[in-house]
């Protein structure tokens, strides 16, 4: 489980992550809703509405997720986002938004309305940073973008401060 927060805009972080996470973080992401509703609102409108089982309930995304609507409503943003980038990269409809957009739309009736906060940085130590997308990038840059699947061949450049190497961020 991870939200890759490389931008503050839901839109820019789903575009700047490579094609491998587009597909992957589409399904985390509404694993991370459904997970919200189902702790929030219960498991028998979660089976109704036909929602994801609860996974990882406890890992800091999952309870950043459902912890207040602001945060809800940007990784929906979000959610909403990588499935368009989805579309564009793949020329085709994700199965998740086709079952989940409209029923994850709508933020569980129970969560507080309290201020945004940055997701928690669930990555090693040393890519960590005071400000969150910083240490993502880090993140993306230092360790992510030399796995051998780490590419960009879908219809979208790679990231400007992806070719930094990541060393104006270090801490």
């Amino acid at each position: 489980m991870n939200i890759f927060y490389l931008d503050e805009d839901p839109k820019m972080s789903a575009q700047w992550q490579c094609d491998k996470h587009v597909v992957k973080m589409i399904l985390e992401s509404a694993q991370l809703l459904s997970t919200a509703h189902r702790e929030l609102d219960g498991d028998d409108w979660g089976d109704e509405v036909g929602l994801y089982k609860s996974t990882h309930k406890n890992h800091p995304s999952a309870v950043w997720a459902r912890s207040s609507k602001p945060n809800y409503d940007w990784l929906y943003d979000h959610f909403c986002a990588l499935c368009d980038e989805y579309r564009y990269r793949y020329g085709k409809e994700h199965l998740t938004w086709r079952k989940f957009s409209d029923v994850l739309d709508y933020a569980p009736p129970s969560i507080l309305h309290t201020k945004f906060e940055a997701p928690p940085q669930c990555m090693p130590d040393p890519y960590k940073h005071s400000m969150t997308v910083k240490a993502y990038r880090n993140y993306y840059t230092l360790d992510k973008s030399t796995k051998e699947w780490f590419c960009y061949k879908k219809g979208r450049c790679r990231p400007w401060w992806l070719s930094t190497g990541g060393s104006f961020y270090a801490k």
